[in-house]
């Protein structure tokens, strides 16, 4: 395995809640935070957005950074988190939030802002995060109960006691504010606990954001008075563990700043003897520099992928991931289908996306894709007005979007707006997709509808999917 593969596997982890505590936590959409990004421009033509640019001091940096122990690496993220407001996942990996991070700490302190910590500055970040820490009275907590681990302030230590969920609960004095590990049963499954957690028969609960992996979920939302966040986990054994953290939206300004040190610190299976869940399949990219292009493809044929154009324009090499360390195969453009922002690739792929479509008119979807390291995801998206919004991550370009019975709708012909991206992960946006049938007809493939289904869940959708969702590799550009 590559060292930068190694590295996007160390840092993947817990970057999903992260990308949304600051937003959801908050009581905003990430959509409304980041004004929908409706107005975007042209990814071509008039009015295009500039191609990225790679800035001489984020290289510096970078080496600089990469150069440490990695023990070192995480350390100093950790105190980031508490001195300068660093929103990601603590992986010893490095990229734009980590910069931005020690820039800001740089700046605070009157340092000269170059995104290298000299050894006078890492004292001091590592004084200034030991401080903050000390006067919150952030402590790790071992649950005597499962012997999972998580990290406290004073705040939401007052009381604890061993909760219905085999584990332990601990709350503020009041009892305003409550955190609760949870220990699941053997039978659980974790898409059925992610579709009982986001059930919208559920009143006066309103979900600000989900999130559903192969080896974790997380969801996070708000009633009438509160705010709530929850992660659950699943390892290589099967077993399933999780936290939740609920509380009166009074306590906001004092338990918000809180979150992400909290997250950061969960450990459901370290002492419990079982290995963490697999990093491999999370949406998000850890903390990274820049990687190659990707964009998801739809097998329509044993030879033919339909892809979209805008997410590998200007590629000079194109590859197919075989999906098995890091092999690819040989691809090539066939066609661009008018202005559609789709095109047909040629590469020799395994078994076709069995297709059945919908016309439309669904309220609620599921949008399958593959990421920036070629794993299968799957999201909610809500449709409306010719446009889903979904979380779509970095990869996302011509993602299938199926209606809850598993028959394809639409086709997302556009990449993620990665510059709205938050610890590594693109929050709900809204995109523009081609109507199932508009874009297999392009493709001159034969259109029958769905045979009529029961909803699926988004795990069954995508695992149904699976050979027939490929992840498209820009090797080189032109």
């Amino acid at each position: 395995m590559s060292r930068e593969n190694l590295l996007k596997i160390q840092g993947r982890r817990r970057l999903a809640e992260t990308a949304v505590l600051a937003l959801a936590l908050a009581g905003l959409s990430p959509a409304l935070a980041f004004g929908q990004a409706a107005d975007m421009g042209p990814l071509s033509g008039p009015g295009a957005r500039p191609a990225a640019k790679v800035d001489p001091a984020f290289q510096a940096a970078e080496k600089a950074f990469l150069a440490l122990d990695v023990a070192e690496r995480k350390a100093i993220q950790t105190d980031l988190i508490w001195a300068a407001k660093f929103a990601g996942s603590p992986s010893g990996d490095f990229g734009p939030l980590t910069f931005a991070a020690i820039r800001r700490f740089e700046t605070e302190n009157k340092l000269p802002v170059t995104g290298i910590l000299t050894a006078p500055a890492r004292t001091r970040l590592a004084a200034e995060a030991e401080a903050r820490r000390k006067a919150a009275g952030f402590a790790l907590q071992s649950d005597p109960v499962s012997g999972m681990r998580i990290g406290l302030p004073a705040l939401l230590r007052a009381k604890t006691a061993p909760n219905n969920l085999g584990a332990s609960r601990w709350q503020d004095k009041d009892e305003k504010a409550t955190v609760d590990l949870s220990v699941y049963k053997r039978e659980d499954e974790l898409p059925q606990l992610f579709e009982r957690g986001i059930d919208p028969k559920v009143k006066g609960r309103k979900i600000t954001y989900k999130l559903l992996r192969p080896d974790f979920f997380v969801i996070t939302g708000e009633t009438a008075t509160g705010k709530f966040y929850r992660r659950v986990e699943k390892n290589e054994k099967g077993d399933i563990r999780g936290f939740s953290i609920g509380y009166d939206k009074k306590m906001a300004s004092a338990i918000d700043p809180f979150v992400v040190a909290v997250a950061a610190t969960f450990d459901p299976f370290g002492k419990a003897g079982g290995k963490p869940p697999s990093s491999s399949s999370p949406a998000a990219v850890a903390d990274a520099g820049p990687q190659k292009r990707r964009a998801t493809g739809l097998v329509l044929a044993p030879d033919t992928i339909l892809t979209s154009e805008a997410a590998l324009k200007g590629c000079g090499t194109l590859a197919l991931d075989t999906g098995k360390d890091g092999a690819t195969l040989p691809a090539r453009v066939v066609k661009t289908l008018g202005t559609s922002g789709l095109m047909l690739v040629s590469a020799k792929t395994g078994k076709p996306l069995a297709i059945g479509i919908t016309e439309g008119g669904e309220a609620n979807g599921t949008i399958v894709q593959r990421d920036a390291a070629g794993e299968l995801l799957a999201s909610g998206a809500e449709i409306a007005g010719g446009k889903a919004t979904a979380s779509l991550q970095p990869g996302g370009g011509g993602a299938a979007l199926f209606n809850r019975n598993g028959a394809l709708a639409g086709v997302i012909a556009l990449p993620p707006v990665e510059k709205f991206k938050v610890a590594g992960v693109v929050p709900s946006l809204s995109y523009g997709f081609v109507p199932a049938a508009e874009a297999l007809r392009l493709a001159g493939v034969d259109v029958r509808p769905s045979e009529a289904r029961t909803p699926q869940s988004a795990a069954s959708i995508a695992e149904a999917s699976r050979e027939g969702i490929v992840s498209l590799v820009c090797a080189s550009d032109k």
